[in-house]
């Protein structure tokens, strides 16, 4: 299992781009696209979509493991991905029930899932807070943007290890 959250880089509006890297935050930014585990470890980025995290989503194929036993079970399982409600339900992510209405196993579930999700969150909160570059628009084109992110990434996954 692993968690999901996407985090938009604010860029400077690249020279003949129109609106191309224009959001719904009324901005330009690439997007970051992450999958992190339960070390707070990014095992999966993917950088640099333009628009919303949900096109970076439908535009890249995640490669989902097959279903398999958990250790010393028969029964195979599904590899599953937490997100919130700002990406598209799939087979393979598990996003909270709409607030309206709720009875209360639903409401269960989003809290038990909600508190899976704290990992997640708390990660891009550090990138945020240890590499203060990604809270101001970066002033570089977005090849380079995407360079700087790449490297901010490897950077945060290797001071989780040596913490």
């Amino acid at each position: 299992m692993a968690g999901m959250d996407g985090k938009h880089i604010a860029i400077q509006k690249p020279a003949h781009s129109a609106t191309v890297y224009y959001n719904y935050k009324q901005s330009f930014s690439i997007v970051l696209l992450g999958l992190i585990d339960a070390n707070y470890k990014f095992i999966y980025a993917d950088i640099g979509c333009n628009g919303r995290v949900s096109d970076a989503l439908e535009t890249r194929a995640l490669d989902v493991p097959k279903y398999k036993p958990l250790p010393g079970r028969q029964m195979p399982v599904p590899f599953v991905i937490t997100a919130d409600d700002a990406f598209p339900l799939k087979q393979y992510i598990m996003k909270p029930f709409p607030f309206k209405n709720q009875p209360a196993p639903d409401n269960i579930f989003n809290f038990r899932l909600s508190r899976a999700r704290r990992v997640v969150e708390n990660v891009f909160g550090l990138l945020a807070c240890r590499f203060h570059i990604l809270s101001y628009t970066i002033l570089l084109q977005p090849e380079k943007v995407i360079t700087v992110v790449s490297a901010i990434v490897c950077l945060h996954n290797f001071l989780i290890s040596r913490n």
